[in-house]
C-alpha cells in the first residue's frame, strides 16, 4: 500500500509539476521553495522557560505567568504568516509530506537542547477517534514518528482523548482550559519518566498543560513539549482570543 502510494505521488509529480505552497512558483522537489524557506519566522531566544515562546524581558510569557505543569517547551516557528499557511496545509489539506520538513526541524531543536534530548519517551497529542477517522491522519502522530527516528527517543502512544472536545479556534483562554479539562487519560506507564509531548501548534498552552497535568498525576518526573509552531507572546496583562 505504501509503495503504491509513493508511486502514485511520483506519477502526479511527473504529470503535474510541483509548486511552492506559499508563492506558487514551480519547484523541482519539496513543497516550499528555498526563497520562502528563508522567510519562515523562526523562534529565537530569549524564550519562556515553560513553553518556549519568545519573550522580551521576563522568564515566562504572559500565557505561562501562572504555575503550569509543563516543565519545558520548544518550538521551531512563530505561528504567524507565512508559517501559519504551512501548518494549515499540513493539518487540513493533506500535505503530509510537510512532516519531513517540520519533523526534522523539531528533531534538530530537541537534539540541541540539553533537557529535551534526555527525554525517556515521546508521545503525540492525540485526536479524538472520530476526528482522526474524518481527517484520515493525526498530524502530531506523523511528526512524532519522524522525530523518534531522528532522535532515537522511543515513541509510545501514552495518551487517549476520551471525548470529542469543541474546536479551540475561537475560545477564550479560560474557555480553552475548561474545554480540555478531563479530556485525556494516560494509557501507559509514565512513573518517574521524562515525557516529551509532540504537537503541531501551541497557542495558549491549554491542551499541553492538561496533558502534562494528567501525566504528573500518574507519576511522571517531568513533562516537556516540542511543537512546529507557537503563537507570539502577548503584551503583559492583556487577554487574547486569537484564533488558531
Amino acid at each position: 500500500m505504501i509503495i503504491f502510494s509513493d508511486a502514485l505521488k511520483a506519477a502526479f509529480d511527473f504529470i503535474l509539476p510541483q509548486s511552492c505552497i506559499l508563492c506558487e512558483k514551480e519547484i523541482e522537489q519539496g513543497m516550499i521553495c528555498n526563497n520562502c524557506l528563508e522567510y519562515l519566522p523562526l523562534v529565537n531566544p530569549p524564550l519562556c522557560t515553560a513553553c518556549g515562546r519568545p519573550t522580551k524581558d521576563r522568564l515566562r510569557c504572559a500565557f505561562c505567568s501562572s504555575e503550569k505543569p509543563l516543565d519545558r517547551g520548544r518550538a521551531w516557528m512563530l505561528f504567524i504568516p507565512p508559517a501559519d499557511k504551512v501548518v494549515h496545509h499540513f493539518k487540513y489539506r493533506l500535505k503530509t509530506r510537510l512532516a519531513d520538513l517540520l519533523g526534522r526541524a523539531m528533531a534538530g531543536i530537541i537534539k540541541a537542547d540539553h533537557i529535551l534530548s534526555q527525554a525517556d519517551v515521546l508521545t503525540p497529542v492525540p485526536l479524538f477517534w472520530w476526528k482522526t477517522l474524518r481527517r484520515t491522519y493525526n498530524q502530531s502522530d506523523i511528526l512524532a514518528g519522524i522525530i523518534s527516528s531522528e532522535t532515537g527517543i522511543a515513541q509510545k502512544d501514552l495518551l487517549k482523548r476520551t471525548r470529542n472536545t469543541r474546536t479551540q479556534t475561537r475560545l477564550s483562554e479560560e474557555a480553552r482550559r475548561q474545554n480540555v479539562r478531563g479530556a485525556f487519560e494516560v494509557r501507559g506507564d509514565v512513573y518517574d519518566k521524562n515525557v516529551l509531548l509532540v504537537d503541531d501548534v501551541l497557542t495558549t498552552g491549554a491542551t499541553m498543560s492538561e496533558c502534562a497535568r494528567v501525566f504528573k498525576e500518574h507519576g511522571a518526573a517531568a513533562v516537556y513539549s516540542c511543537v512546529a509552531a507557537i503563537t507570539p507572546d502577548r503584551p503583559h496583562g492583556t487577554r487574547s482570543n486569537r484564533p488558531v
